[in-house]
Protein backbone atom coordinates (compact mmCIF):
# COMPACT_ATOMS: atom_id res chain seq x y z
CA UNK A 1 0.00 0.00 0.00
CA UNK A 2 1.03 3.36 -0.73
CA UNK A 3 1.63 5.80 2.12
CA UNK A 4 -0.36 9.19 1.69
CA UNK A 5 1.43 12.07 0.36
CA UNK A 6 1.89 15.24 2.27
CA UNK A 7 -0.61 17.14 0.18
CA UNK A 8 -3.46 14.74 1.48
CA UNK A 9 -1.81 14.56 5.28
CA UNK A 10 -1.50 17.79 4.77
CA UNK A 11 -4.99 18.86 3.75
CA UNK A 12 -6.43 16.26 6.18
CA UNK A 13 -4.60 17.76 9.63
CA UNK A 14 -5.90 21.56 8.07
CA UNK A 15 -9.20 20.90 7.74
CA UNK A 16 -10.33 21.64 10.93
CA UNK A 17 -8.59 24.83 11.71
CA UNK A 18 -9.35 28.63 11.57
CA UNK A 19 -7.65 29.66 8.90
CA UNK A 20 -8.78 32.24 5.81
CA UNK A 21 -12.28 31.81 4.25
CA UNK A 22 -11.70 33.21 1.11
CA UNK A 23 -8.62 33.03 -1.87
CA UNK A 24 -8.50 36.79 -1.46
CA UNK A 25 -7.53 36.47 2.53
CA UNK A 26 -5.00 33.42 1.80
CA UNK A 27 -1.98 35.62 1.01
CA UNK A 28 -0.28 34.23 4.55
CA UNK A 29 -0.15 30.77 2.87
CA UNK A 30 2.55 31.45 -0.09
CA UNK A 31 4.89 30.14 2.39
CA UNK A 32 8.10 28.60 1.39
CA UNK A 33 6.67 25.62 0.56
CA UNK A 34 4.06 25.86 -1.98
CA UNK A 35 2.69 22.29 -2.20
CA UNK A 36 1.85 22.94 1.73
CA UNK A 37 0.36 26.00 1.15
CA UNK A 38 -1.77 24.59 -1.85
CA UNK A 39 -2.50 21.74 0.55
CA UNK A 40 -3.95 24.10 2.94
CA UNK A 41 -6.27 25.78 0.30
CA UNK A 42 -7.65 22.35 -0.92
CA UNK A 43 -8.22 21.32 2.88
CA UNK A 44 -9.74 25.05 3.42
CA UNK A 45 -12.30 24.82 0.25
CA UNK A 46 -13.41 21.04 -0.10
CA UNK A 47 -12.73 19.72 3.80
CA UNK A 48 -12.00 15.51 3.03
CA UNK A 49 -11.14 14.47 0.12
CA UNK A 50 -14.07 12.33 -1.76
CA UNK A 51 -13.54 8.71 -0.76
CA UNK A 52 -13.63 5.62 -3.04
CA UNK A 53 -16.69 3.83 -2.61
CA UNK A 54 -16.01 1.04 -0.26
CA UNK A 55 -16.60 -2.34 -2.44
CA UNK A 56 -14.87 -0.81 -5.16
CA UNK A 57 -11.83 0.14 -2.93
CA UNK A 58 -11.62 -3.26 -1.20
CA UNK A 59 -11.82 -4.94 -5.19
CA UNK A 60 -8.61 -2.39 -5.75
CA UNK A 61 -6.64 -3.19 -2.80
CA UNK A 62 -7.13 -7.21 -3.76
CA UNK A 63 -5.88 -6.66 -7.19
CA UNK A 64 -3.06 -4.95 -6.23
CA UNK A 65 -2.00 -8.11 -4.32
CA UNK A 66 -0.19 -10.74 -6.63
CA UNK A 67 -1.84 -13.59 -4.90
CA UNK A 68 -5.54 -12.48 -6.06
CA UNK A 69 -7.61 -14.59 -8.15
CA UNK A 70 -10.88 -13.96 -10.69
CA UNK A 71 -13.23 -16.02 -8.36
CA UNK A 72 -12.64 -13.61 -5.82
CA UNK A 73 -12.46 -10.34 -7.88
CA UNK A 74 -15.56 -11.47 -8.97
CA UNK A 75 -17.10 -12.26 -5.66
CA UNK A 76 -16.15 -8.88 -4.18
CA UNK A 77 -18.00 -6.85 -6.99
CA UNK A 78 -21.07 -8.51 -6.78
CA UNK A 79 -21.79 -7.33 -3.71
CA UNK A 80 -22.57 -3.89 -4.88
CA UNK A 81 -25.01 -4.93 -7.69
CA UNK A 82 -25.21 -1.21 -9.13
CA UNK A 83 -21.24 -1.29 -9.60
CA UNK A 84 -21.51 -4.47 -11.29
CA UNK A 85 -24.06 -3.75 -13.63
CA UNK A 86 -21.89 -0.68 -14.80
CA UNK A 87 -18.79 -2.47 -15.16
CA UNK A 88 -20.77 -4.45 -17.93
CA UNK A 89 -21.72 -1.76 -19.39
CA UNK A 90 -18.69 -0.49 -19.88
CA UNK A 91 -17.01 -3.77 -20.58
CA UNK A 92 -19.05 -3.49 -23.72
CA UNK A 93 -19.35 0.13 -24.44
CA UNK A 94 -17.69 0.93 -28.18
CA UNK A 95 -15.74 3.77 -25.89
CA UNK A 96 -13.59 0.64 -24.42
CA UNK A 97 -13.58 -1.39 -27.12
CA UNK A 98 -13.44 -4.79 -25.83
CA UNK A 99 -12.47 -7.55 -28.80
CA UNK A 100 -15.65 -9.57 -28.00
CA UNK A 101 -19.03 -9.53 -26.50
CA UNK A 102 -18.85 -9.79 -22.08
CA UNK A 103 -21.99 -11.08 -20.99
CA UNK A 104 -21.59 -11.89 -17.46
CA UNK A 105 -19.18 -10.02 -15.06
CA UNK A 106 -17.70 -13.65 -14.82
CA UNK A 107 -16.47 -12.98 -18.29
CA UNK A 108 -15.14 -9.93 -17.66
CA UNK A 109 -12.88 -10.74 -15.06
CA UNK A 110 -12.19 -14.33 -16.70
CA UNK A 111 -11.11 -12.90 -20.10
CA UNK A 112 -10.14 -9.09 -19.95
CA UNK A 113 -7.50 -9.43 -17.01
CA UNK A 114 -6.82 -7.21 -14.15
CA UNK A 115 -5.58 -4.48 -14.96
CA UNK A 116 -8.82 -4.01 -17.56
CA UNK A 117 -10.84 -4.83 -14.40
CA UNK A 118 -9.31 -2.05 -12.71
CA UNK A 119 -10.05 0.42 -14.93
CA UNK A 120 -13.50 -0.58 -15.69
CA UNK A 121 -13.91 -0.20 -11.63
CA UNK A 122 -12.70 3.13 -11.55
CA UNK A 123 -15.06 4.51 -15.16
CA UNK A 124 -17.85 3.11 -13.20
CA UNK A 125 -16.42 5.03 -9.74
CA UNK A 126 -16.20 8.46 -11.58
CA UNK A 127 -19.63 7.86 -13.51
CA UNK A 128 -21.09 7.66 -10.48
CA UNK A 129 -19.24 10.79 -8.60
CA UNK A 130 -19.78 13.04 -11.89
CA UNK A 131 -23.31 12.24 -11.82
CA UNK A 132 -23.50 14.66 -8.83
CA UNK A 133 -22.40 17.29 -10.53
CA UNK A 134 -25.39 18.61 -12.12
CA UNK A 135 -25.44 20.71 -15.10
CA UNK A 136 -21.73 20.12 -15.78
CA UNK A 137 -21.69 16.65 -15.52
CA UNK A 138 -22.57 15.98 -19.72
CA UNK A 139 -19.20 17.71 -20.48
CA UNK A 140 -16.69 17.11 -17.77
CA UNK A 141 -17.70 13.22 -18.22
CA UNK A 142 -17.40 13.57 -21.63
CA UNK A 143 -14.28 15.32 -21.79
CA UNK A 144 -12.77 12.82 -19.30
CA UNK A 145 -13.75 9.80 -21.04
CA UNK A 146 -12.49 11.27 -24.68
CA UNK A 147 -9.14 12.18 -22.83
CA UNK A 148 -8.81 8.07 -21.16
CA UNK A 149 -9.72 6.63 -24.87
CA UNK A 150 -7.10 9.38 -26.44
CA UNK A 151 -4.41 8.28 -23.89
CA UNK A 152 -5.23 4.63 -24.49
CA UNK A 153 -4.71 5.41 -28.51
CA UNK A 154 -1.69 7.20 -28.04
CA UNK A 155 0.04 4.73 -25.62
CA UNK A 156 -0.92 2.14 -28.34
CA UNK A 157 0.71 4.32 -31.20
CA UNK A 158 4.28 5.10 -29.25
CA UNK A 159 4.34 1.28 -27.89
CA UNK A 160 3.92 2.48 -24.01
CA UNK A 161 3.75 -0.64 -22.29
CA UNK A 162 1.23 0.41 -19.74
CA UNK A 163 -2.12 0.95 -21.52
CA UNK A 164 -4.89 0.83 -19.18
CA UNK A 165 -2.72 2.97 -16.52
CA UNK A 166 -2.43 5.49 -19.25
CA UNK A 167 -6.44 5.23 -19.92
CA UNK A 168 -6.91 5.62 -16.03
CA UNK A 169 -4.79 8.71 -16.06
CA UNK A 170 -6.51 10.03 -18.71
CA UNK A 171 -9.96 9.29 -17.56
CA UNK A 172 -9.21 10.90 -13.87
CA UNK A 173 -7.29 13.70 -14.96
CA UNK A 174 -9.80 16.29 -14.36
CA UNK A 175 -11.05 14.64 -11.10
CA UNK A 176 -10.45 17.39 -9.37
CA UNK A 177 -12.69 19.75 -10.98
CA UNK A 178 -15.50 17.16 -10.18
CA UNK A 179 -14.94 17.48 -6.69
CA UNK A 180 -14.54 21.20 -7.03
CA UNK A 181 -17.50 21.33 -8.08
CA UNK A 182 -19.38 19.26 -5.30
CA UNK A 183 -17.28 21.45 -2.54
CA UNK A 184 -17.40 25.37 -4.79
CA UNK A 185 -20.05 24.76 -7.42
CA UNK A 186 -20.85 28.51 -7.43
CA UNK A 187 -17.10 29.62 -7.74
CA UNK A 188 -17.04 26.58 -10.34
CA UNK A 189 -19.92 27.23 -12.72
CA UNK A 190 -18.75 31.05 -12.88
CA UNK A 191 -15.14 29.64 -14.34
CA UNK A 192 -17.14 26.91 -16.42
CA UNK A 193 -18.88 30.02 -18.20
CA UNK A 194 -16.00 32.04 -18.43
CA UNK A 195 -13.99 29.36 -19.84
CA UNK A 196 -16.81 28.38 -22.06
CA UNK A 197 -18.10 31.75 -23.26
CA UNK A 198 -14.99 34.13 -22.88
CA UNK A 199 -12.28 31.47 -23.73
CA UNK A 200 -10.55 31.99 -20.09
CA UNK A 201 -8.13 29.69 -19.09
CA UNK A 202 -9.42 27.19 -16.94
CA UNK A 203 -6.44 26.34 -14.65
CA UNK A 204 -5.79 29.98 -14.51
CA UNK A 205 -8.49 31.05 -13.64
CA UNK A 206 -8.45 28.20 -10.61
CA UNK A 207 -5.05 29.28 -9.48
CA UNK A 208 -6.23 33.04 -9.84
CA UNK A 209 -9.87 32.49 -7.68
CA UNK A 210 -8.89 29.90 -4.84
CA UNK A 211 -5.28 29.71 -5.06
CA UNK A 212 -4.48 26.10 -6.44
CA UNK A 213 -5.72 24.14 -9.05
CA UNK A 214 -7.95 21.20 -10.39
CA UNK A 215 -4.97 19.45 -11.34
CA UNK A 216 -3.73 19.72 -7.60
CA UNK A 217 -6.80 18.27 -6.24
CA UNK A 218 -6.78 15.24 -8.88
CA UNK A 219 -3.03 13.96 -7.92
CA UNK A 220 -4.23 14.35 -4.33
CA UNK A 221 -7.02 12.44 -4.71
CA UNK A 222 -5.01 9.88 -6.39
CA UNK A 223 -2.88 9.45 -3.76
CA UNK A 224 -5.96 9.25 -1.19
CA UNK A 225 -7.08 6.37 -3.76
CA UNK A 226 -3.67 4.52 -3.77
CA UNK A 227 -2.98 4.75 -7.20
CA UNK A 228 0.29 4.59 -8.15
CA UNK A 229 2.72 7.44 -7.95
CA UNK A 230 3.00 7.77 -11.88
CA UNK A 231 -0.91 8.28 -12.29
CA UNK A 232 -1.25 10.44 -8.97
CA UNK A 233 2.07 12.38 -10.83
CA UNK A 234 0.32 12.69 -14.41
CA UNK A 235 -3.00 13.62 -12.67
CA UNK A 236 -1.04 16.59 -10.76
CA UNK A 237 0.96 17.47 -13.88
CA UNK A 238 -1.38 17.01 -16.73
CA UNK A 239 -0.80 21.01 -17.86
CA UNK A 240 2.28 21.18 -16.75
CA UNK A 241 4.02 18.09 -17.92
CA UNK A 242 7.82 19.37 -17.57
CA UNK A 243 6.91 19.34 -14.03
CA UNK A 244 6.79 15.34 -13.63
CA UNK A 245 8.92 13.68 -11.65
CA UNK A 246 8.41 10.22 -11.72
CA UNK A 247 5.92 9.88 -15.06
CA UNK A 248 7.06 11.51 -17.61
CA UNK A 249 6.31 9.94 -20.28
CA UNK A 250 2.79 9.26 -18.80
CA UNK A 251 2.23 12.75 -18.42
CA UNK A 252 2.91 13.22 -21.85
CA UNK A 253 0.36 11.15 -22.99
CA UNK A 254 -1.97 12.47 -21.03
CA UNK A 255 -1.64 16.13 -21.99
CA UNK A 256 -1.41 15.39 -25.44
CA UNK A 257 -4.97 13.46 -24.94
CA UNK A 258 -6.13 17.00 -23.08
CA UNK A 259 -5.20 18.59 -26.10
CA UNK A 260 -6.95 15.93 -28.49
CA UNK A 261 -10.05 16.70 -26.89
CA UNK A 262 -9.59 20.43 -26.83
CA UNK A 263 -9.35 20.32 -30.67
CA UNK A 264 -11.92 17.92 -31.44
CA UNK A 265 -14.48 20.05 -28.86
CA UNK A 266 -15.09 17.39 -26.55
CA UNK A 267 -15.81 18.54 -23.35
CA UNK A 268 -15.80 22.68 -22.06
CA UNK A 269 -12.83 24.03 -23.69
CA UNK A 270 -13.49 24.03 -27.45
CA UNK A 271 -10.19 24.61 -29.25
CA UNK A 272 -10.64 23.94 -33.04
CA UNK A 273 -8.34 25.79 -34.68
CA UNK A 274 -5.39 24.32 -32.17
CA UNK A 275 -2.43 23.04 -34.53
CA UNK A 276 -2.32 19.76 -32.65
CA UNK A 277 0.75 18.98 -34.49
CA UNK A 278 3.07 22.03 -32.96
CA UNK A 279 1.99 20.71 -28.85
CA UNK A 280 4.77 20.23 -26.67
CA UNK A 281 3.74 16.73 -25.72
CA UNK A 282 2.82 15.89 -29.03
CA UNK A 283 5.92 16.70 -30.57
CA UNK A 284 7.87 15.15 -27.20
CA UNK A 285 5.83 11.67 -27.81
CA UNK A 286 6.92 11.69 -31.48
CA UNK A 287 3.61 11.26 -32.94
CA UNK A 288 3.64 12.19 -36.94
CA UNK A 289 0.41 14.13 -38.47
CA UNK A 290 -0.82 10.84 -40.03
CA UNK A 291 -1.00 9.03 -36.67
CA UNK A 292 -2.38 11.87 -34.79
CA UNK A 293 -5.04 11.82 -37.90
CA UNK A 294 -6.09 8.01 -37.24
CA UNK A 295 -5.94 8.77 -32.81
CA UNK A 296 -8.70 11.99 -33.69
CA UNK A 297 -10.74 9.81 -35.77
CA UNK A 298 -11.07 6.55 -32.98
CA UNK A 299 -11.48 8.96 -30.32
CA UNK A 300 -14.70 11.16 -32.28
CA UNK A 301 -16.22 7.42 -33.66
CA UNK A 302 -15.92 6.16 -30.25
CA UNK A 303 -18.04 9.16 -28.98
CA UNK A 304 -20.31 9.01 -31.66
CA UNK A 305 -20.67 5.57 -31.29
CA UNK A 306 -21.27 5.63 -27.50
CA UNK A 307 -23.88 8.48 -27.79
CA UNK A 308 -25.84 6.95 -24.74
CA UNK A 309 -23.36 7.24 -22.28
CA UNK A 310 -21.16 4.60 -20.50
Amino acid sequence: MKPETNAVAAGRSVEKSNGPSTPEQSGELSSANPSDASAARIAEVIGDLPAMPHIAAQVMERLSDDDVNPKEINELITRDQALAARVLKVANSPFYGASRSIATLKDAVMFMGFDSIRALIMTAVLKSMYAKVGLAEKLLWEHSVGCGLAARKIATEIRYRLKDEAYLAGLMHDVGKTALFLHAPDAMREIMEGVYNDGLDFFEAEQSRFGFNHALVGGAIAANWRFTSGIEDAIARHHQPELASSAVELTQIVNAANSICHKLEVGPIRKPDLDIANVKSIKALGLSPERLEQILLAVKEALQADSAGI
